[in-house]
């Protein structure tokens, strides 16, 4: 789990929009229950054809046994990646609520608002009147155990690995009947995978450093998106002894001296920390090699949209291998 009470507030908030919505803690739900109170659905605009026989039974990622008995025509998503996904999918017309901290595609704005970091808002969850909700680990064990004793559908979703945001689409796609769009989806980030791991493939390993936020020197360790990205687009992440979330040691960062410094776009400006104690001795900054990945969402959210980080890292990592002839 990410600790924030230590960390520099604008940081802190920061850890919790990008990086808990991605955490491997899950919130712990009960078995399904026999429902108090039953709410009506009412149909919004009709999504894909469906593509999955009901009723169908998933174990959702808290290992728990869940049945969806007919086609979801309202659905709140309690995480950004999840929305990502439905949407994805072809599924943003059922969608009818999401977090505060939702923000693509474009059209999400539109759509209310029923949770935020502290939890899901359980009256204006009820009040969409959906027939399935996704949890993420910050919706809240208290909240979603009510909303199950009301009659909802509960699903659980996490994804710590690539592999587990496949995983993740699968699983939505199957209880929404949308299984053709989800290996649509599902070949295109192995289309994107598979590109850019045989352009770097043969290349040498670069040393990397990612630079979360310049406050601290926070970086990202093992068991994140980032260092799984980095290992991806050719690198080796200089942070990998560390685990999660950490500060880093400026006297570690001169001795392991990466090549190339990729930042978030909220760390700072390249020039600033070209020019910190520490940073400014590494290889990265007397070359010119650090760059700002041009979203946090990208690396962060466990969602298909994660191959668009990958690019933008391989690109960063092995330029070489990716100019036009």
């Amino acid at each position: 789990m990410v600790r924030t009470e230590k960390l520099p507030p604008a940081f802190a908030l920061i850890i919790i929009i990008v990086v808990l919505f991605a955490s491997s803690s899950a919130c712990s739900l009960p078995d399904q229950r026999n429902s108090q109170q039953q709410i009506s659905p009412a149909a919004p605009p009709a999504g894909p054809v469906a593509t999955t026989a009901f009723p169908v039974k998933i174990t959702d990622f808290a290992g728990r046994e869940v049945e969806i008995a007919a086609i979801p025509q309202r659905i709140v998503s309690l995480s950004p990646s999840t929305t990502e996904i439905l949407f994805a999918l072809g599924l943003g017309g059922k969608v009818v609520g999401v977090t505060n901290y939702d923000d693509y595609p474009p059209e999400v704005k539109q759509i209310p608002k029923v949770g935020n970091f502290k939890g899901a808002n359980l009256e204006a969850v009820l009040t969409q009147k959906p027939d399935l909700v996704f949890a993420s680990n910050l919706s809240g064990s208290e909240e979603m155990q009510a909303l199950e004793r009301m009659g909802l559908k509960v699903v659980m979703l996490q994804a710590k690995n690539i592999r587990q945001i496949k995983e993740s689409i699968s699983t939505i796609a199957l209880i929404t009947g949308t299984s053709n769009e989800g290996q649509r989806v599902l070949a295109e980030m192995e289309k994107k995978i598979d590109e850019i791991s045989q352009k770097v493939k043969d290349l040498p390993k670069v040393k990397v450093f990612y630079l979360v936020d310049s406050n601290g020197n926070w970086t990202a360790g093992r068991d994140t998106f980032i260092h799984e990205l980095v290992a991806l687009a050719g690198g080796e992440n200089v942070a990998n002894d560390v685990t999660g979330w950490m500060k880093y040691s400026l006297e570690k960062l001169v001795e392991k001296d990466p090549a190339v410094i990729i930042t978030a776009p909220h760390a700072g400006d390249v020039k600033d920390i070209a020019g910190k104690p520490g940073f400014k001795e590494t290889s990265a900054a007397k070359t010119g090699r650090i760059f700002v990945i041009s979203s946090d969402n990208i690396v962060t959210r466990p969602s298909h949209r994660i191959v668009l980080g990958l690019e933008e890292m391989a690109g960063f990592i092995h330029p070489e291998a990716f100019k036009t002839k």
